[in-house]
């Protein structure tokens, strides 16, 4: 089975071929040992089966970057896994004289190599005129025109990467040292770095990626490598940078006589519709008033565009659960199907709209080279926090998941940067608040009248909770970086994109592997977690007192009409199940918290869902749902009681949308995320800064949620 690993630089539509040969195959994990993100996929070609691997975006293989550290040790198979068989390289056509470094370098490997010429359109349009067979014949390289949005070269690229494979080793170019200076340099290095705590080298390539690789950047994985380095080679790290520095100089001196050579250009052009487009979208007073009216947007497709969907699932569950209590006969077992697996189902499928429309968006921009303008104009607002642009791809990503925004900030060179922004991203309203933002807007805030009369309500105290979190991540991060995170600002360094249509493929298969994993990795959790609720807010069973029960039983038995038994029977009912889940396992510990929960407006049910929540946070809601479902309490009216419908939790007098507002706020601050602190620990490598965000960030969350209590109450929102 080949292994193909694919690489390139950032934005030159990597992901949009990986997707083209993968398709739904595509798998997500980890490289072995390392908390970065690999992704993995297969190909049917004739009777054999690629597993194609698709390496981090980086711009040549010398260690800069993290990045550029993976992709390196995953190309010399010293990442757990072996060599690769062929490697495809991802060249944007418009931009070869900055893509064909990384080819070089990977061509010395000795591994068989295509080059796939990716957006040519784009060039064409550029006025760029490519000489393919010439190039290719200079570089010792297959090149394969392609346009990967729309799948043209595809299977160009799969017979040129099956005729790569039968190349024999032998008649593959090796990297060999330009000047006289370098090939001693090395040499020294090969023979003494074993002795100085280095790994063996195999090749002058091998050897010249530790001469110039940045050792700062080797720190995480190869402790003390500056010294060892210095003392193996005899070069101090100034040496060291200007043997880089002048061979890199001389390798793109080498492209330029190529490119003159085998691309022709027009000798004007019109200004191009990037262009045009950025003039608008990068103006310093409409950009950000723009950016902010596609993200309004957004949220508000996510929050009121998808509200018919959310009824649908709903209804279609309630039915479900419906049937199958009156197909099943009264027992324990009827609970737990019921009560317990088909809730935590419905909680889990409800909010699956609100994700796919959520990433739908989030993947449009992207594709759309729309993300990267929104990182130079934070770069604006983050540096008042004393972070660099680039700490927006970190942030963006823990809107998703604060977990991999964590992981994604260990792409940043300062170790200052990344420890403040490992610190505030969990202020990043993950995708895991949305359902309790979700839950508390449709319970409370469902009939509000529209603002302005278009905007939802609900969506604008959704769009507050996000801008909450941002507002806070950004005055922490100012004074994280003025007490504990001393240290120079760091500038931005970023590639903007040309604009282009997003490939509907690509976008499609970004929704599904987003929603598949919060229905297989969440829903799961969810569904076990309500399962372990349900007990624990069954048992032990307590029956109502005698005296109370006889004296409700007696209110249904003297009702006149219909509709009164029935409100009666509910009175019946909600009692018992109060009584019986306050004398429950639940119930004694959400007893227990009430006396530090009270003051924000929460009583001993919230206590509960708290508790659940840190495993989670999106279990608050089959939680809450479950708990209010069991009983209100001994202050329901019919104006007020609402029989439970599904999963849907039932609106009660106790959530009040001043308590909802506190209950937000709590949730948009505070960290109940428990794999949040694991891989904050993990990254920061000490316990001391996950417990210190999580005590803060939770103190804070109760701190705010207090403080907008007491306003509204003084504004008699009771």
């Amino acid at each position: 089975m080949p292994e193909i690993a694919l690489a390139g630089n950032p934005n030159t539509g990597k992901t949009t071929i990986f997707n083209a040969l993968t398709g739904a195959t595509a798998r997500v994990g980890n490289y072995p040992g390392i908390t970065v993100e690999r992704r993995s996929g297969s190909r049917q070609v004739g009777d054999a089966v690629w597993t194609v691997h698709d390496l981090p975006g980086c711009y040549s293989l010398l260690a800069l970057s993290p990045e550029e550290e993976i992709a390196h040790r995953a190309l010399v198979g010293a990442l757990g896994s072996p060599r690769p068989d062929a490697v495809i390289v991802v060249l944007d056509a418009g931009s070869l004289a900055r893509n064909l470094l990384l080819l070089m370098q990977i061509c010395e490997l000795g591994i068989p190599t295509v080059a796939a010429l990716n957006l040519m359109d784009e060039a064409n349009a550029r006025g760029l005129s490519i000489d393919c067979e010439g190039l290719g014949a200079a570089l010792g390289v297959r090149l394969v025109p392609m346009v990967a949005r729309r799948g043209e070269g595809i299977d160009a690229l799969e017979r040129a990467v099956t005729a790569a494979l039968q190349v024999p080793p032998q008649t593959r170019p090796r990297w060999q040292a330009p000047s006289p200076e370098l090939a001693t340099a090395l040499a020294t290095l090969r023979a003494r770095g074993e002795a100085h705590g280095l790994p063996p080298m195999a090749s002058d390539f091998e050897a010249c990626w530790w001469l110039y690789s940045d050792a700062d950047a080797l720190e995480a994985t190869h402790p003390d490598a500056g010294a060892a380095l210095e003392a193996a080679s005899g070069l101090s790290a100034s040496a060291r940078a200007a043997l880089r520095s002048k061979e890199t100089e001389d390798r793109f001196a080498h492209i330029d006589r190529l490119l003159a050579q085998h691309v022709g250009r027009l000798p004007q052009r019109q200004r191009s519709m990037t262009e045009r487009i950025d003039s608008v979208l990068l103006n310093p007073v409409g950009g950000p008033l723009l950016f902010l009216l596609v993200m309004g947007a957004l949220f508000q497709a996510v929050f009121a565009g998808v509200s018919p969907a959310v009824d649908a699932i709903d209804g279609a569950m309630a039915a479900v659960s419906s049937q199958v209590g009156e197909w099943l006969p009264a027992s324990a077992l009827r609970d737990v199907i019921v009560d317990g697996v088909l809730a935590g189902v419905a909680g889990t499928a409800v909010f699956v709209p609100q994700i796919a429309v959520l990433f739908f968006g989030i993947a449009l921009l992207e594709d759309s080279g729309y993300l990267a303008r929104a990182a130079l104009m934070t770069d604006r607002l983050l540096g008042r926090a004393g972070l660099p642009g680039t700490a927006f791809v970190p942030l963006l990503s823990s809107f998703a998941c604060n977990i991999p925004g964590i992981m994604a900030a260990r792409a940043m060179p300062s170790p200052s940067d990344r420890l403040v922004t490992i610190l505030i991203a969990p202020l990043m309203s993950c995708s895991a608040r949305l359902p309790v933002y979700t839950l508390v807007t449709a319970t409370v805030f469902a009939d509000a009248a529209p603002v302005f009369g278009v905007l939802s309500l609900g969506g604008l105290l959704v769009l507050a909770m996000y801008g909450l979190g941002l507002g806070l991540a950004l005055l922490a991060g100012a004074l994280l970086r003025r007490t504990v995170a001393r240290g120079p600002r760091s500038g931005l360094l970023l590639e903007l994109p040309p604009y282009r249509l997003p490939a509907a493929h690509s976008v499609a298969l970004v929704v599904w592997r987003r929603v598949r994993q919060f229905c297989l990795e969440t829903g799961p959790l969810i569904v076990a977690l309500t399962v372990v609720l349900w007990a624990l807010m069954t048992w032990p069973r307590v029956e109502l007192p005698a005296a109370t029960q006889a004296a409700l039983q007696a209110d249904v038995a003297a009702a006149l009409d219909a509709p009164g038994r029935q409100l009666a029977q509910a009175r019946l009912d909600d009692a018992a199940g109060a009584h019986a889940l306050s004398q429950s396992a639940a119930g004694m510990i959400g007893h227990a918290l009430e006396p530090l929960i009270a003051p924000l407006g929460f009583d001993w049910r919230i206590g509960i869902g708290l508790v659940g929540s840190f495993a989670a946070r999106e279990v608050l809601v089959p939680v809450l749902g479950r708990v209010y479902g069991r009983g209100g309490g001994d202050d329901l009216d019919q104006d007020v009681y609402q029989r439970q419908v599904g999963g849907s939790l039932v609106r009660v007098s106790q959530l009040t949308p001043l308590v909802g507002v506190s209950l937000m706020i709590f949730f948009a601050v505070a960290m109940q995320c428990m794999s949040t602190v694991a891989i904050m620990a993990r990254e920061t490598r000490s316990w001391r800064w996950p417990l210190a965000a999580l005590l803060g960030l939770n103190g804070l969350a109760w701190v705010l949620a207090f403080a907008a209590r007491q306003i509204g109450l003084a504004a008699g929102w009771s």
